[in-house]
């Protein structure tokens, strides 16, 4: 899956927030320099695949999943 800054995302999981106790949207692994995964960093996106704290780019969730 990629975002809409074309950034790779692997690993895609629904967050799951221990105080609330519920999902609260998603996260994975984006691939920052391509082809170097020693520059992997982590993001959270909401359950509509918006970015959240970070400037990778959106996910588009009808795609991927």
């Amino acid at each position: 899956m990629k975002t809409t800054k074309d950034l790779n995302v692997s690993g895609l999981q629904k967050s799951f927030d221990t105080k609330a106790y519920s999902h609260q949207g998603w996260s994975g692994r984006v691939r920052v320099v391509e082809g170097d995964p020693f520059h992997d960093d982590y993001a959270k996106w909401d359950k509509q695949g918006a970015a959240k704290d970070h400037d990778y780019g959106d996910i588009n969730l009808k795609d991927g999943k």
